[in-house]
């Protein structure tokens, strides 16, 4: 198999999605041109000191974290390769800007935590290939030592894309197609996902979480969809 995935580079070498230099979907220069946010936010788009803003207390997931903004030019097409291009290698370099983050923001992420991909349906991942934020997820834990529990959580129903519904939309589209095959009680779930927008899929992972008896689920993304210009504190 290593023979063969040689023999592929050669024939179809791999080029940066963004400048087209050969060696990598995503190089170390363009890379480094996504600017990693250097703080922390509300579940909603205000900058808050607090874990989550009073209008937003009511929210099962605790907290979120994102590594940068979703309107990054270089990184929104770097996630649309990623999940429609079906270019599996990009989970690397995303993963890398969330454990950056995670770094600069001094997230305080130990061994009493597990990881949790939000799933897909069966069906999606196998015409897909794989579960983006599962492979994001298997190296995230690599790098922290914390487990993968990636079937734990999964999807039972087909909905709509989100990102082609209004707010409203989304919470109706995403509710009961969750279900839970074994409880987490005695540890703080990081759930991790590509990109988040209004919170409405996270938020409902985080509820069959805690219905099962899970004490708190910190959300994790590469991107978020925020106006930058829309901060309060």
């Amino acid at each position: 198999m290593e023979y063969l995935k040689q023999l592929w580079d050669l024939v179809f070498p791999k080029k940066c999605i963004n400048c087209k230099k050969e060696g990598a979907y995503l190089c170390e220069d363009c890379l480094s041109l996504i600017e990693i946010n250097p703080f922390r936010q509300c579940l909603c788009e205000k900058m808050e000191k607090r874990d989550k803003c009073d209008n937003c207390k009511n929210k099962y997931l605790d907290k979120i974290f994102s590594a940068a903004s979703f309107q990054n030019k270089i990184l929104k097409e770097a996630i649309h390769k990623f999940k429609y291009g079906y270019i599996k290698d990009l989970s690397q370099p995303l993963s890398i800007l969330m454990l950056t983050h995670l770094q600069i923001i001094e997230a305080k992420i130990d061994k009493s935590f597990v990881i949790i991909p939000v799933p897909m349906t069966d069906k999606k991942k196998r015409r897909r290939g794989f579960n983006q934020a599962e492979e994001m997820g298997k190296i995230i834990s690599e790098a922290t030592s914390i487990p993968l529990l990636a079937n734990v959580l999964i999807k039972t129903k087909e909905t709509l894309p989100q990102m082609e519904l209004k707010k409203e939309e989304r919470i109706e589209n995403i509710k009961n197609c969750f279900e839970i095959k074994k409880n987490i009680k005695d540890n703080v779930v990081l759930l991790i996902d590509d990109v988040y927008t209004t919170g409405s899929t996270m938020d409902e992972c985080a509820r069959i979480l805690k219905q099962s008896g899970t004490k708190e689920v910190w959300g994790l993304t590469v991107a978020r969809e925020v106006d930058q210009q829309r901060y309060f504190v």
